[in-house]
């Protein structure tokens, strides 16, 4: 007999995408449901800025038999770059408050938090080497989306939304959209580096570097009109 049968496994497919961005993200939401049926998970968590991600997400979440709880995690209200000026970021942010509406007309609990690896600290310096940023970068070097997803479930855990040791299934993006998925046994912020799990990675870039601005690196892809739209629930 061949050995490696032997050996107990769980074998999950893992998807990498050429491009980074907004281009995959209805393919990422995809896999992310199955994935959540798979597993067992929870809840879904999806980080949003802009509401279009996550109201894409529930309507997926709507028209499927899955059942699980969405819990849509965004931070105060601000603004990006892009290519035809500023993008309104916050799903409390003026600009964006229609979309809020929307995703919570369909069932999903949105939550507004700091994000843990990007606290107060932050204001004295991006590049500062404080135990946050420390940790910050070395997520990133799975990506920017990867790294968003880690910390969204956080966020999750720790406003409530859901338990401290609960499996969720964590979508975020690079810069837009939605590009990275994770399967985690999730915590509350300070207990991280002593609870977390990151037990699967569904989908993320195959490449993770990027440059800024985002929308200007080659391996970016995406739709950037509709940010400069009005969301249509």
């Amino acid at each position: 007999m061949d050995k490696v049968n032997e050996i107990p496994l769980i074998e999950r497919e893992i998807f990498y995408y050429k491009f980074k961005g907004e281009v995959n993200t209805d393919h990422l939401i995809r896999v992310a449901l199955r994935r959540a049926t798979e597993t067992g998970a929870s809840s879904l968590i999806v980080a949003s800025e802009t509401g279009r991600s996550a109201l894409k997400v529930a309507k997926a979440l709507r028209e499927s038999d899955v059942g699980l709880k969405l819990v849509v995690v965004t931070h105060p209200p601000g603004e990006t770059w892009g290519p035809r000026g500023k993008i309104p970021i916050g799903l409390r942010h003026p600009r964006n408050i229609k979309a809020l509406r929307c995703i919570e007309s369909l069932g999903a609990v949105v939550v507004q938090g700091t994000r843990p690896l990007a606290p107060p600290s932050r204001g004295l310096g991006w590049e500062q080497p404080l135990p946050e940023a420390i940790i910050d970068k070395v997520l990133s070097i799975l990506g920017q989306g990867v790294k968003i997803a880690v910390e969204a479930s956080l966020m999750a855990a720790d406003s409530g939304a859901v338990n401290r040791g609960d499996i969720v299934v964590s979508m975020a993006g690079t810069f837009k959209g939605l590009d990275a998925a994770i399967v985690a046994r999730t915590t509350y912020s300070y207990y991280f580096l002593r609870d977390y799990e990151l037990m699967e990675i569904i989908a993320k870039p195959h490449n993770p570097r990027v440059s800024l601005p985002e929308y200007e690196d080659p391996t970016w892809k995406g739709d950037l009109e509709q940010y400069y739209k009005e969301v249509v629930c």
